[in-house]
């Protein structure tokens, strides 16, 4: 069942989203692991997609919310929230290096029911 995309809904997903980034801007595998619930490779390979885009030194965030979801230059907000035909909500977030714009795109699910909501890492890519 499709989820439709409200205001709260995506409020729900970017601080569910917001927290997922701050575990990666610590590049911390077993952080990944424990306070996310993936397996070993899988934290292992987002460590190694991190290093290949950005600087061990730089802070990676989030637009902040006030901007995430404003269509920005091409028409993409940085944080776009899409329902799907499989029933999750969809999330592509571009991620920020010390507060600019990357190149990375973190890729996310939400699936949930009752006002609750879980994130599911899909990939990071271009």
């Amino acid at each position: 069942m499709e989820m439709a995309v409200t205001d709260s809904l995506r409020q729900q997903a970017y601080a569910q989203a917001g927290a997922f980034v701050r575990t990666l801007d610590g590049r911390d595998p077993l952080a990944l692991q424990r306070d996310w619930a993936l397996s070993p490779a899988v934290a292992g390979e987002i460590i190694e997609m991190l290093d290949s885009y950005f600087a061990a030194n730089e802070a990676l965030s989030l637009a902040p919310l006030a901007q995430a979801f404003v269509p920005g230059q091409g028409g993409r907000p940085a944080v776009d929230a899409y329902a799907s035909d499989a029933g999750p909500l969809g999330l592509e977030c571009r991620l920020l290096a010390d507060g600019k714009p990357g190149e990375a795109i973190l890729h996310l699910e939400m699936s949930g029911h009752e006002g609750a909501l879980r994130l599911h890492y899909r990939y990071i890519g271009s």
